[in-house]
């Protein structure tokens, strides 16, 4: 069974790895980008080589897959750094940010503030924080790290229950998962209501299950969420930068 319980366990085991990997990355060589979105669509291109729910997906360079979403217009790329079930790694990261000059995030389990250290140094400009995976306490202190890094700490939810601890935080920005991450169900609805729950003054962004512009238009006029965040459906795409440009014009 694919659980948040067993990501936790796994990196609990390798904190030792992941100090090590700051070795690899000893510097940032790179401006931070922000995050800037409007009220037209807004897609963040995800680079994803495999995942639990689709296996693997398309074995890619990660900065050509990135070149191509920047000239297709994407407002950032989404880079997973997880190999265990992802496929991804730091490095992927690293070369992703040497190749565009878009916010790059790093989508990884995040547990420790040494992987924060490892993502900053590779480039990326933005941190996924799961807030299931974590503590309250935990994830406190992981956004605050992130934000001294001069980062931005991108929360990641799924249901309503876990907005509470989330919006003490007062975050910019709060990302609502489609996926269950325990189930790896798509469960629309509840991503919805979730969305829909978001105090105004926070940008959501929605991600998984964005297969075509008519998922995207249903969501943005039951939500007004204009940013998307687009990973299998344009790494399967023999088109992705087509695919992209499709999704960015739904009005």
């Amino acid at each position: 069974m694919f659980s948040l319980a067993m990501m936790k366990r796994k990196k609990l085991q390798q904190r030792a790895d992941v100090i090590n990997l700051l070795q690899k990355f000893p510097k940032r060589n790179r401006p931070i980008f922000p995050l800037v979105c409007d009220s037209s669509i807004n897609i963040i291109a995800e680079v994803k080589k495999a995942s639990p729910s689709a296996g693997t997906i398309k074995d890619v360079d990660p900065a050509t897959q990135a070149t191509l979403y920047q000239k297709a217009g994407a407002k950032a790329v989404s880079v997973l750094a997880d190999s265990y079930y992802f496929n991804g790694s730091f490095d992927d990261v690293y070369h992703v940010a040497d190749a565009v000059r878009l916010p790059v995030l790093c989508k990884e389990f995040i547990c420790y503030p040494e992987q924060i250290d490892i993502a900053y140094n590779a480039g990326a400009d933005m941190i996924l924080l799961i807030a299931s995976l974590l503590t309250s306490d935990e994830l406190h202190h992981l956004f605050t790290y992130t934000t001294s890094k001069g980062l931005l700490p991108l929360i990641e939810v799924h249901t309503i229950s876990e907005l509470d601890s989330v919006l003490t935080l007062q975050p910019d920005y709060i990302m609502v998962n489609i996926r269950n991450l325990n189930t790896l169900e798509l469960e629309y609805d509840i991503a919805i209501a979730t969305l829909k729950s978001i105090p105004d003054n926070i940008q959501t962004i929605c991600a998984s299950g964005i297969n075509n512009p008519e998922t995207l238009q249903r969501i943005k006029e039951q939500t007004g969420t204009t940013t998307f965040l687009v990973g299998t459906a344009l790494m399967k795409a023999n088109d992705p930068q087509k695919l992209l440009q499709e999704l960015s014009h739904v009005c």
